[in-house]
């Protein structure tokens, strides 16, 4: 997977929506009181990556099934959970079940 399918995915989902967050491509989905929710995601289109943000017990469960494929961003957003996703090494079902976790914990409805 490449990040133009990435982007894809994720504007596909009813209710994603795509804003810049300092040069890079961010997505957002809306609450149950349809205001927007936290950023759960960010594309990286000339790295070929995604972060995810997770939560610490997702992050270290994920790594440790899918290394080389998911590595904990290496700083302190890194520390609360921000997950490189190496799209090339991604498959698209299993990005887009990643992506969904992260807008559950981002308050999407």
């Amino acid at each position: 997977m490449d990040a133009a399918e990435a982007r894809d995915l994720l504007l596909a989902v009813p209710g994603i929506t795509e804003h810049d967050h300092f040069g890079k491509l961010a997505y957002r989905g809306l609450t149950a009181k349809g205001k927007p929710s936290k950023i759960f995601l960010t594309l990286w289109v000339e790295e070929n990556r995604a972060v995810l943000l997770l939560n610490l017990e997702q992050q270290a469960d994920l790594v440790a099934r899918h290394p080389g494929i998911l590595i904990p961003v290496p700083n302190k957003w890194g520390e609360k959970g921000a997950t490189f996703v190496e799209l090339r090494k991604a498959g698209s079902r299993q990005f887009l079940e990643w992506a969904r976790m992260c807008m559950q914990l981002a308050g999407c409805a």
